[in-house]
């Protein structure tokens, strides 16, 4: 069996994302969603149930008095603040799994796709864009989900990645094509083709290194994660050697029309929503 065989029976054993996010995220996408639907949707998970209260009933809100009803929690949290939080709990035990390879990084793994995430949603905003909130943010967020089952299969090939990344003179995408023969966004993107997500968000993971690469109408969301993974990397949300390794900045900010005084705007509403999104998600910013 091939490297790559290997892999994709690693791909196929993965388990699904929850369909209870999934369904919950397609209710949160209609402009005007019915609260006792999703309500019904959220119910069945005793596990989301019981975050979603504790969100609500946290610190970071300070209401006067306890929240018991998760209905009454659907409609205080909001469309915004429970997408973050379902699909941040969901993609946390993801990224969690690496213990080989890039176990390493696993905890600065999570921390960049989170802040890839934030990114992601603050450029949207900013270009006001007509791109589905849900779409922009989930595909951010799992852009690097690739490393998770690379992980078990770069052990005793890391040091030569991390030697070639380091000479200056390869991309670490560039590295894992050349060690491996493929790299992690191409095997994100098998992996959200195994959960059934929308093509959209397959391309963007996948093409998150080379959205020139993406299809067409795919291309301006695969262009958005890939700014968004870039300047995390910028603001301090690196993986490792990963944050030498940056491509096609240049290029991505010409066409999306971003200067300097965009960007700094940009690094500012990033600090606030990283804040909002890490309280939320209930982990600590560094």
């Amino acid at each position: 069996m091939s490297l790559m065989e290997e892999i994709i029976a690693a791909v196929d054993e993965m388990p699904p994302f929850p369909q209870v996010v999934q369904r919950a995220m397609q209710a949160l996408a209609e402009p005007e969603y019915e609260v006792s639907g999703l309500v019904d949707i959220l119910k069945v998970d005793q596990a989301v149930t019981a975050n979603i209260l504790k969100l609500c009933n946290s610190a970071y809100f300070g209401l006067p008095r306890k929240v018991s009803s998760l209905k009454e929690a659907v409609v205080y949290l909001g469309a915004n603040q429970l997408r973050q939080l379902l699909l941040s709990g969901a993609a946390s035990k993801i990224y969690e799994k690496p213990n080989e390879g890039y176990a390493v990084f696993a905890d600065e793994l999570w921390r960049h796709a989170l802040a890839t995430a934030v990114m992601a949603q603050v450029l949207r905003r900013h270009l006001r864009l007509k791109i589905d909130e849900n779409m922009v943010f989930t595909a951010a967020l799992l852009h690097d989900v690739g490393k998770v089952v690379l992980s078990t299969f770069v052990v005793d090939k890391y040091l030569a990645i991390e030697s070639m990344v380091e000479s200056g003179e390869y991309s670490f995408q560039e590295a894992e094509k050349e060690v491996l023969g493929f790299d992690h966004a191409e095997i994100g993107g098998k992996i959200a083709e195994s959960w059934d997500f929308p093509p959209a968000i397959i391309a963007a993971i996948a093409f998150h290194h080379e959205p020139s690469s993406s299809p067409k109408e795919f291309r301006l969301l695969a262009e958005i994660v890939a700014l968004a993974n870039n300047l995390a990397v910028m603001v301090g949300y690196g993986t490792g050697v990963d944050g030498l390794a940056c491509r096609g900045h240049d290029l991505l900010l010409q066409k999306l029309k971003l200067g300097e005084k965009d960007l700094e705007k940009l690094v500012l509403l990033f600090q606030i929503e990283m804040e909002k999104t890490c309280d939320i998600a209930g982990v600590s910013e560094h």
